[in-house]
């Protein structure tokens, strides 16, 4: 198992570094056979990490070129949220807290308006909350409705729905208006204020959970 973990390891390291290689060209590179190669190459386009084309040769068979997808690119670490923060923080430092502010609330009203087009005012709630979900999917939140997902209480009808992922979390953790702006953002898609915060990753819980209640 170790043995093969280490080879698939090289091969992606490989493509990263080389952008694309054949499997002659992977075989250079690694202690193993080139039936061994094809065999973590099929594992790894069968998990979508790595993707192949065919050139046409001059004389002899096509080549196969395999490189990385973009879900195999991301199985290596990058600084974006890092320049992200240090960018905003010298924003601030040079503008202000309000420029900061101004930044994420123009983020809203952009964001505001793609959602607005795919949840409509006479829906009902619970139908809202599951475009609302299946945008925040799309936009990589992890989001799915919660345990109780719609019920009565009393004379309102309540939803609840969790995201297990935040795209912007070393943000959220350095500036508290992401979060205020997505909540807002919430009430205005979803036309109602009667939204509630009861969980936030920032603040260390393992989920943004939210709570809407509606009047019946």
């Amino acid at each position: 198992m170790v043995k093969e973990m280490s080879t698939r390891q090289a091969i992606l390291e490989l493509l990263k570094k080389k952008k694309e290689l054949s499997v002659s060209g992977l075989k250079k590179h690694l202690d193993i056979t080139e039936m061994a190669v094809r065999k973590h190459l099929v594992k790894l386009e069968g998990e979508q990490l790595i993707s192949s084309r065919t050139v046409r040769q001059p004389m002899g068979r096509p080549v196969i070129f395999y490189m990385l997808t973009d879900k195999g690119e991301k199985l290596f670490p990058t600084n974006y949220d890092k320049v992200a923060v240090e960018i905003l923080q010298d924003i601030q430092e040079s503008m202000g807290d309000e420029a900061i502010d101004t930044l994420f609330e123009n983020r809203e009203k952009r964001m505001r308006k793609k959602y607005l087009r795919r949840i409509f005012e006479d829906d009902s709630l619970a139908e809202k909350v599951q475009q609302l979900v299946d945008v925040q999917n799309e936009n990589g939140y992890m989001a799915e409705f919660g345990e109780n997902n719609e019920r009565t209480t009393g004379e309102e009808v309540e939803v609840c729905f969790e995201q297990f992922n935040c795209p912007i979390a070393a943000i959220a953790d350095r500036y508290e208006k992401p979060c205020n702006c997505e909540l807002e953002l919430f009430k205005e898609v979803l036309g109602t204020d009667e939204i509630e915060r009861v969980a936030c990753i920032a603040k260390g819980g393992k989920s943004c959970k939210y709570v809407i209640r509606e009047g019946k």
